[in-house]
């Protein structure tokens, strides 16, 4: 093999230096720029999974602190005689306040399931119908959450007389501690 010349000599060092150069792009850094652009995308793809659970957290969050609400409301702090005894004053006060009288009032025996406790009320009204629609709207929204169990009306030989009287159960759910 004879020796190269100074000029074959720099043309085979820059052909190596270029076969180097491209070895190293399309080796080396081709495969990690498809990497990155990988990671990228995944990147993306993980900020928006994380976006939407941050979300979904939020309103688990906003859901608890209405649970926290209504389960305030449902909760039973009390023994089972008194939450009867309050639930009979609190429809009596109602009452009151409607100037509308009672003829009967008597607690139902209390229904012990596995979560909760229904507590029942028969109650007997002679009143005017619209005293008595405003009365049942009054027990079913807040605060008292009464359910109406049973009802009927009986106008009965009365035909020209304005009253109607009105037979209820109604009911409360409460949770007790336990």
């Amino acid at each position: 093999m004879r020796k190269l010349t100074s000029r074959e000599h720099t043309i085979l060092i820059v052909t190596i230096i270029m076969i180097a150069v491209y070895v190293l792009y399309h080796g080396v850094a081709m495969p990690l720029r498809g990497n990155v652009e990988n990671l990228e995308q995944m990147k993306e793809v993980k900020q928006r999974e994380l976006r939407q659970k941050l979300k979904t957290i939020q309103q688990a969050e906003r859901l608890s602190t209405n649970y926290q609400d209504y389960l305030a409301a449902y909760k039973q702090t009390k023994s089972n005689e008194e939450v009867m005894s309050s639930i009979l004053a609190e429809i009596e006060l109602i009452a009151k306040e409607l100037n509308m009288g009672i003829l009967n009032l008597k607690p139902k025996r209390v229904q012990r399931d596995e979560f909760y406790n229904r507590f029942s009320v028969t109650l007997t009204i002679d009143s005017e119908f619209v005293d008595v629609l405003e009365f049942l709207h009054i027990l079913q929204t807040q605060p008292h959450l009464f359910d109406i169990e049973q009802i009927s009306f009986d106008k009965g030989s009365r035909r020209n007389s304005t009253t109607v009287k009105t037979e209820l159960v109604l009911g409360k759910i409460l949770i007790p501690n336990n």
